[in-house]
């Protein structure tokens, strides 16, 4: 009895023990899902989707409204050969880096300065070596780093150019005031318009506007040559390596030397005399310009319909007699109200679809910010409003035997709208102008249009039409306003 009890124990420990050693060994994970190839979905897609700055002629300027110039043609080159077409994305330079990370482009080929920081955030593939040089008006003569003491220096804001004054005024080159702008185009404008003395740029930037008007000319070279290259997401190392051995082929088939020769060569030896300001005008600006005003009116309105009617609700919430619906329309008001709307606009485009995967569009994401920064101020208009009619309106319709929410929508609010007026005009009025943020995520609105063409073509008188296209938009919605006005004085309401 004893023998079998002690058996029987044995086998069940020895069961148990078999059991737990089962459950402890690790069960085999299934495989992670492979992640997209990025060469595979470029070529799926059948474009190679290209930022560009296009602000930087030779390289890369806009040409009636299309862009051109040596990286645009080596990038055509490149998509080319992977059995795609080039879709290019027109970005501005201090964003460009962003876009490129968050995944709205595939590379960025921009005659981007190869640098540590940069290596940490990308890959990249040099294809050209640039050296800086000093650009003055004819009459000067700037030719090394001590004698631009005293001076008014231009460079294009965060590259190579900006960091390298920055380090000679450690060492002592007392510059009379470092002026970074967001082109060089706008460098070029400074410089031609009395602003700035000298300009700090590539070299090729500097032959090309030297070229095109000869008030300009090289005295020096600041830095030795230094590389630039295509930056592509270092999560696409396929695509690093197809595009490094398209560069390859590209360099064999003698294409990289025929580009060069092309735009840094013969055809930009001679300064070309501008065509009159009402000539140019008439058969390059106003078709630009009237094209961004589509746009501009398109965001203003969109905006502006979408602000009122959220603003409305906000309002409403604002003067809820619920303290968590007050609360909430409190916060809302202050968030958008107490950060700019640069700011709203660019993590809206930028940081979204890190954060949440969401991602918008240019025109989306414009009207998403102007909308949501508009209904915050429209939302306390609508409140004031509200609040300045007599407490005893709502009372009386109470006595009535009306709802809270039927005497808002019967007796207050149809007699807050005369009110609005005049406010709601100022704030659609200065939304109209907060359009032109939208630059930074290279949405064309009609300063963005200006600002291309003042650059591409050195005319900085162009931003007059900017000017008289916003003023017309104004003056337009303050002609609606006084109609709306006049109807409901003859209404008598």
């Amino acid at each position: 009895m004893r023998r079998s009890i002690l058996a029987t124990a044995c086998l069940l420990l020895g069961v148990l023990l078999a059991g737990l050693a089962a459950a402890e060994e690790p069960r085999p994970t299934p495989p992670a899902p492979a992640p997209e190839r990025a060469l595979a979905r470029v070529q799926a897609a059948g474009v190679l989707r290209v930022a560009i700055d296009a602000t930087y002629p030779p390289m890369e300027f806009l040409e009636n409204g299309q862009p051109v110039g040596f990286d645009v043609d080596l990038a055509r080159e490149l998509a080319r050969r992977l059995g795609v077409t080039a879709q290019f994305i027109v970005m501005d330079w201090d964003g460009i880096l962003a876009g490129l990370t968050s995944g709205r482009y595939d590379i960025i080929l921009s005659s981007m300065n190869i640098t540590p920081a940069r290596e940490q955030q990308v890959d990249f593939i040099e294809y050209a070596r640039m050296s800086q040089v000093f650009v003055t008006t004819r009459g000067q003569s700037i030719r090394t780093e001590q004698e631009l003491a005293g001076h008014r220096v231009a460079v294009q804001t965060n590259t190579t150019s900006q960091r390298w004054v920055e380090q000679l005024q450690k060492r002592g080159v007392e510059v009379k005031e470092l002026r970074p702008f967001p082109g060089a185009t706008e460098c070029f404008a400074a410089v031609k318009s009395g602003q700035a003395d000298v300009i700090v740029i590539d070299e090729p930037v500097g032959l090309f506007f030297s070229r095109r008007d000869d008030s300009f000319v090289i005295t020096g070279q600041a830095l030795e040559p230094e590389p630039i290259g295509i930056a592509i997401n270092k999560q696409d190392a396929d695509l690093t390596a197809a595009l490094r051995r398209a560069f390859e082929d590209i360099q064999r088939a003698g294409e990289l030397k025929r580009l060069s020769e092309h735009w840094f060569g013969g055809e930009l030896g001679q300064a070309v005399k501008p065509p009159g300001f009402w000539t140019f005008s008439r058969e390059v600006v106003l078709p630009r310009v009237l094209q961004g005003m589509g746009v501009t009116l398109q965001l203003t309105l969109g905006s502006g319909a979408l602000g009122v009617a959220l603003g409305l609700i906000v309002a409403l919430a604002r003067i809820s007699r619920r303290s968590a619906l007050r609360a909430v329309a409190r916060a809302y008001i202050t968030l958008l109200r107490g950060t700019p709307l640069l700011l709203q606009l660019l993590f809206i485009f930028f940081a979204l679809p890190l954060m949440m995967g969401v991602r918008l569009g240019p025109m989306a994401a414009g009207l998403t910010a102007l909308s949501l920064n508009a209904a915050a101020y429209i939302a306390e208009i609508f409140r004031a409003a509200i609040e300045s009619i007599d407490k005893g309106q709502m009372e009386a319709a109470r006595a009535l035997g009306m709802s809270h929410e039927l005497a808002m929508r019967r007796v207050i609010l149809p007699q807050t709208f005369r009110r609005l007026i005049p406010p709601l005009v100022n704030e659609l009025a200065a939304l109209s102008k907060d359009t032109s943020l939208v630059m930074v995520i290279a949405l064309p609105e009609m300063l963005y249009e200006t600002k291309q063409l003042a650059g591409t073509y050195l005319r900085p008188e162009v931003y007059a039409w900017a000017a008289v296209g916003y003023l017309i938009i104004v003056l337009a919605l303050t002609a609606l306003a006084q109609r709306l006005e006049r109807r409901l004085e003859a209404r008598g309401t």
